[in-house]
């Protein structure tokens, strides 16, 4: 029990039993406004004894009750991640993000390689090249050094480099084929020679021979194939690799990360950008007609106004009302009582509690159930200013005590001591 106007602790009982909480109440006959949390017990127990007594229901538990039963019905309703129209202002953010770092991841490898010739020949420093081209100062010790013949091997892919060492192997074999048939042997002779079948050594001999395969700069269908138009586009917008894996997540992918990795390097190595874009502006493809939110960032709104929840924007917000009506009414209702419980409107009070009965979901309709049991002291939480603050924080002071005292002795001591501790303080 904390005295509402001097905030001293008056006195502490080890029981939540009706019989013993009713009895130790009378024994303070100057009661006359109680503020409690939603237990029945307390109610009836202050209602036996101080009949005449204000009972005041604590605001922060009415309001962690209902926002608990709206986020537990919400989590039935959404799942992890809810997809929603994408906004304006998130199609102009992926422009707004090229700054000047945005700007250099868009070139590939070969094309920094070649502004280190121009910006040395400006007379710039290692630092400020590096700086200008957001580029670590020990990959541009490894390009400085490079002739030209190594800055063409170095800038292939390893897929590609791997694809010109064996073209370059096969052209060699064609070509000592057909000396060989020109110096007049034979099919079987220039099979043992060159230890080839003799189906080989005849279609190397042919005409049209390619050494280069068909299925050369195709690529095999993989868990990032159906991201890779999206990942293009992002890497032509100089987004970087960790942000794409995180969108590209969001929209499905359960691939490895290092999957991700090499295909962005890869991409970076090329000497022509996998894309053609006309204008970065009107970069608006399928995949960014849609974005995704998640759950635990809209359970956010439930506690905190839509200013002060990051990630979430009002056109995001607006869309995700439209997405979800699940969603809708729950935060129009739960912000609803939150504005009658500020405004101290308690005439809409009524009215709430039948348009949440309207709703009929099973979650909304057990916190109604539990403030119509204590209906009067709902009431009153709305009408007065009094709260269970103090004795919330009480509490916390208490457990201190508890602690220093390592739980070694009973209650009757425990409540000496503390009774004594709050008469000093208000002494001093």
């Amino acid at each position: 029990m904390v005295d509402i106007n001097t905030h001293n602790v008056v006195d502490m009982i080890n029981s939540r039993e009706l019989k013993d909480v009713t009895k130790w109440l009378k024994t303070y006959p100057n009661i006359q406004i109680v503020s409690r949390d939603g237990s029945i017990t307390y109610h009836n127990a202050i209602t036996e004894s101080h009949p005449n007594a204000i009972q005041i229901s604590d605001r922060f538990h009415l309001l962690k009750n209902l926002t608990d039963y709206c986020k537990e019905y919400l989590q039935k309703e959404l799942k992890q991640r809810i997809f929603i129209p994408a906004t304006v202002s998130t199609i102009i953010n992926f422009n707004d993000v090229i700054s000047k770092e945005n700007q250099n991841r868009k070139l590939t490898l070969y094309e920094k390689y070649q502004k280190i010739s121009y910006l040395l020949a400006e007379g710039k420093t290692k630092s400020q090249i590096c700086a200008l081209l957001n580029m670590d100062i020990r990959a541009y010790a490894k390009l400085i050094v490079l002739t030209d013949k190594e800055a063409e091997k170095y800038f292939l892919t390893v897929k590609n480099e791997r694809s010109f060492e064996k073209v370059t192997y096969k052209i060699d074999r064609v070509y000592e084929v057909k000396v060989l048939k020109e110096k007049g042997y034979s099919l079987r002779q220039i099979a043992k020679i060159t230890d080839l079948d003799r189906r080989t050594v005849a279609k190397y001999l042919n005409p049209d021979f390619t050494p280069i395969h068909n299925s050369l700069g195709k690529t095999r269908y993989n868990l990032l194939t159906s991201y890779k138009e999206y990942i293009n586009q992002q890497l032509n917008l100089g987004i970087m690799t960790t942000h794409i894996e995180k969108e590209i997540r969001h929209k499905g992918y359960n691939g490895s990360s290092s999957t991700i990795r090499n295909y962005c390097s890869n991409w970076k190595k090329s000497k022509i950008s996998n894309v053609n874009i006309a204008d970065e502006g009107e970069l608006i493809t399928e995949e960014l007609r849609t974005e995704t939110l998640e759950r635990k960032d809209i359970f956010k709104l439930l506690y905190y106004p839509l200013e002060k929840v990051k990630f979430i924007s009002r056109e995001q917000f607006n869309n995700l009302l439209k997405t979800s009506p699940a969603f809708a009414k729950i935060h129009s209702l739960l912000w609803e009582f939150k504005s009658i419980l500020s405004t101290k409107d308690s005439e809409h009070l009524s009215i709430w509690i039948e348009h949440a009965k309207s709703l009929k979901i099973k979650e909304i309709n057990s916190f109604i159930n539990g403030i119509n049991r204590d209906i009067e002291a709902v009431f009153n939480a709305v009408r007065y200013d009094y709260s269970n603050g103090l004795a919330e924080g009480s509490v916390n002071k208490l457990k201190v005590i508890k602690r220093i005292m390592y739980g070694r002795c009973n209650f009757d001591s425990f409540r000496i001591k503390t009774l004594r501790l709050e008469k000093m303080r208000k002494i001093n």
